[in-house]
C-alpha cells in the first residue's frame, strides 16, 4: 500500500513535471518567435533611421550650399546696385555738363 501511494505520488509529480516542461517549451518557442520578430522590426527601423539620417545630412549640405550661393548672389546684387547708383550719378553729371555746353554754345551764337 505504501509503495502504491509512493508510486502514485511519483506518477503525479512526473505528470506535473512533463506537463510543465511542455508548457515551458511552448513558452520558450513563442518567446523566441517574438524575439525574432522584434529583432527584424528593429533591423528595419534602424535601416530607416540610417536612411533618414543620410537624407538629413544631404539636405543640410544642400541648404549650406544654397545659403552660400544666395550670399554670393546678394553680394553681387549689392555690387550691381552700387555700380548702378554710380552710373546714375555719372549720367546726371554728364547731363548737367551737356546742358552747360549747350548753354555755352547758345551764348556764342
Amino acid at each position: 500500500m505504501e509503495n502504491f501511494l509512493l508510486i502514485a505520488v511519483l506518477g503525479v509529480l512526473l505528470l506535473y513535471f512533463f506537463s510543465s516542461a511542455n508548457v515551458y517549451k511552448s513558452l520558450y518557442r513563442k518567446l523566441n518567435e517574438e524575439k525574432n520578430i522584434i529583432e527584424e522590426d528593429m533591423a528595419k527601423l534602424e535601416s530607416l533611421i540610417e536612411r533618414y539620417e543620410k537624407q538629413v545630412k544631404i539636405s543640410a549640405n544642400t541648404l549650406k550650399n544654397n545659403q552660400g550661393n544666395l550670399q554670393v548672389a546678394r553680394d553681387d546684387l549689392q555690387e550691381l546696385r552700387l555700380e548702378n547708383m554710380n552710373l546714375k550719378n555719372r549720367v546726371d553729371d554728364l547731363e548737367k555738363r551737356n546742358e552747360e555746353l549747350y548753354a555755352q554754345v547758345n551764348a556764342m551764337v
